[in-house]
């Protein structure tokens, strides 16, 4: 394993668990918290690039690998942190590097059933989706409409079913 791997994931077991720490916890973050996790994700942002992993000489999948990790870890402390967008942008960040990524398509889909308006989410969200996935292969319907699953997210399994009926 290269040194920046082993790096990136001793980062990622540190934000894990500052992210545990506060993710069911009713009361707010102290302020070092808050600041450790400000600086670990500028941190990740900045020091986990494309062109720094490629640098480093790392294999395309190790790089997709880290990359992936970055934006799932990244989408996670915008949530604590409670900025909606920036997690939506996070998670399409790992699906953009691994799109069969089940923890970043799970996050994401969970994100928008918690916070789009339910009139027309499932049409919105096939739309953005059909962007990313070719719902006529079996592998990729079956794997968003398994995420869609584990987070109740019916009208898009619905959504998916009756679009792709009509084709």
């Amino acid at each position: 394993m290269s040194e920046i791997v082993a790096h990136l994931q001793e980062d990622l077991r540190e934000l894990q668990r500052l992210l545990t720490k506060h993710v069911n916890r009713p009361q707010a973050m102290t302020e070092e918290d808050r600041d450790f996790l400000d600086e670990k994700r500028i941190y990740l942002e900045n020091t986990y690039t494309l062109e720094e992993l490629q640098a480093e000489g790392l294999k395309d999948a190790e790089i997709i690998n880290c990359l992936e990790a970055v934006g799932i870890f990244l989408g996670y402390s915008d949530l604590v942190r409670g900025d909606i967008t920036e997690a939506v942008d996070h998670f399409m960040m790992a699906l953009h590097y691994n799109p069969y990524s089940e923890d970043a398509l799970t996050s994401l889909l969970d994100v928008f059933m918690e916070n789009m308006e339910e009139d027309g989410r499932g049409q919105r969200v096939y739309g953005l989706l059909s962007q990313m996935y070719d719902f006529e292969k079996e592998k990729d319907r079956e794997m968003v409409i398994e995420s869609a699953l584990k987070v109740g997210f019916i009208q898009l399994c619905n959504e998916i079913t009756i679009q792709e009926t009509e084709k």
